[in-house]
């Protein structure tokens, strides 16, 4: 959610200029969202590290649990 909302705040004012940016600008887009996805990246993997010794103290592992499938 964050990418879309990082995405749109960049490309609205383009948008409202007739679809054209600068090269520069077009450089400084690519590089904030590369950092929202690295960003978004570590988040994912420090909320596993951190939730499944909650998890395995529970008693709950990842294999005994099943998948939702109408989510796939």
């Amino acid at each position: 959610m964050c990418q879309v909302r990082t995405a749109l705040r960049t490309l609205v004012p383009i948008w409202s200029r007739g679809g054209r940016c600068s090269p520069s600008l077009a450089e400084d887009i690519a590089e904030n969202l590369q950092r929202t996805q690295a960003r978004n990246a570590r988040a994912r993997a420090a909320h596993r590290k951190a939730t499944l010794p909650k998890l395995h103290e529970a008693g709950i592992k990842l294999r005994d649990v099943r998948v939702c499938r109408w989510n796939i």
